[in-house]
């Protein structure tokens, strides 16, 4: 999800985002203020709760200047979004380590990539 604000407090201000988005777009869509942003990828793409429950429906919008380029709902419920990204983070994850493994038993000179963890207060700690 590397480009994704869906964390708090990255997701704090993405239903303004998306609206301006809309706006820029000329996109005939109006986000009500039940609406809840929670998910922009790259600024071009975000994903939103829309209706009342626990369980929501999630719509998508993604940015393409196509005739049809609005908002569309795209789960039936928030819990199967939920499923849909864990099952998607999970199956990437497990092509990625034994990537990751080997490139940590490399010289620090001789890595191909660097990681770096981001703490909630902004700060961040090195690593690989």
């Amino acid at each position: 999800m590397q480009g994704t604000d869906v964390f708090y407090p990255a997701v704090i201000g993405l239903g303004q985002a998306a609206r301006e988005l809309l706006e820029e777009n000329n996109v005939p869509f109006v986000l009500t203020d039940s609406d809840r942003v929670i998910l922009m990828h790259q600024g071009y793409q975000f994903d939103f709760l829309r209706g009342a429950g626990s369980d929501p429906e999630v719509w998508s919008y993604c940015e393409g200047g196509g005739p049809d380029d609005v908002p569309k709902p795209s789960f039936a419920r928030f819990t199967d979004w939920l499923q849909t990204h864990v099952t998607q983070q999970t199956e990437a994850w497990a092509r990625l380590v034994p990537w990751y493994e080997a490139e940590k038993q490399e010289e620090p000179g001789e890595r191909r990539l660097y990681f770096s963890r981001r703490h909630p207060d902004g700060s961040a700690t090195d690593e690989l």
